[in-house]
C-alpha cells in the first residue's frame, strides 16, 4: 500500500479480517494506519490511538453488516470501507487541531495532491456516507449501552480499568500506564486482549438477541 492513498482508492488495498476475530486484521489495521498517518510526525504521535479506534471500529461495525445487500459487498470490503472512513475521519479532525498541520502535510508526503479541495471533499463524503448508517448506529449504541456492564464483567480487572479509562475517560496510553503502575506496552496488550474478548461477547450477545446472520462464517 502507497501512504495516502485515501479511501477513494482503497479498492486498491488488500485487507484480511476474520468475522470473529478482530486481530486477526492487526497487519492491515497497521497498514491503514500508516496510509493514514502518512509521513507527518505529528500525525504518527496518534499512531496508537488510531491502531485502537480501527479495532473498535471493527467490533461496531461487524453486527451491521447485511451480506444480503444489494451492492453485494463482501463482509471483507464493508469492513476495510468503515476502518478506512474513520480513521480518515480522525485524521482529519487530529489535522483540525494542529497549527499549520495541513501544511506539514502535504509537504512531507511527496505523493499527496498539494490541493486543500481534496480534503474538504473527503470531509464531505464521510458525512454523506454516514448519514445512511444513523438510524442503524442509534440502536446498535443502545444495545451496547444496555449491555455494557455484563460485557465488561467478561473482563479481567486490568483488562476493564484500561478499557473504562480509555475509551470513557479520554485517556492516553501513558496515563493510563502512570495511573495503573505498569509500562505503556503492557497497556497496549491489556488493550489489544480486551478488545477481543469483548468483540466476542458482544456479537454473542447480538446473535442472543437479533440472531447474527455470520456468527460462523
Amino acid at each position: 500500500m502507497t501512504q495516502l492513498q485515501g479511501p477513494n482508492n482503497r479498492g486498491k488495498c488488500p485487507f484480511y479480517v476474520i468475522p470473529d476475530n478482530p486481530l486477526s486484521a492487526e497487519k492491515s489495521v497497521h497498514q491503514c494506519v500508516s496510509c493514514a498517518c502518512g509521513k507527518s510526525t505529528q500525525m504518527h504521535s496518534h499512531n496508537e490511538d488510531l491502531r485502537q479506534i480501527a479495532f473498535l471500529t471493527i467490533i461496531e461495525e461487524t453486527p451491521k453488516y447485511n451480506p444480503h445487500h444489494p451492492s453485494g459487498a463482501s463482509y471483507t470490503t464493508f469492513i476495510k470501507a468503515k476502518v478506512c472512513t474513520r480513521l480518515w475521519q480522525e485524521r482529519t479532525k487530529i489535522l483540525r487541531e494542529i497549527p499549520y498541520s495541513h501544511q506539514e502535510c502535504y509537504e512531507e508526503d511527496s505523493d499527496a495532491p498539494n490541493n486543500p479541495l481534496v480534503t474538504g471533499l473527503f470531509a464531505q463524503a464521510c458525512v454523506i456516507e454516514n448519514m445512511a448508517d444513523n438510524v442503524i448506529q442509534k440502536i446498535e449504541v443502545e444495545f451496547l449501552r444496555n449491555n455494557l456492564p455484563k460485557l465488561l464483567n467478561k473482563l479481567s480487572e486490568n483488562e476493564r480499568q484500561v478499557i473504562e479509562m480509555k475509551f470513557f475517560d479520554a485517556c492516553k496510553g501513558k496515563q493510563i500506564a502512570e495511573k495503573l503502575n505498569i509500562t505503556e506496552g503492557y497497556v497496549t496488550r491489556l488493550t489489544q486482549s480486551a478488545l477481543a474478548k469483548l468483540g466476542k461477547a458482544y456479537l454473542n450477545a447480538l446473535d442472543t438477541e437479533n440472531g447474527n446472520p455470520y456468527q460462523n462464517t
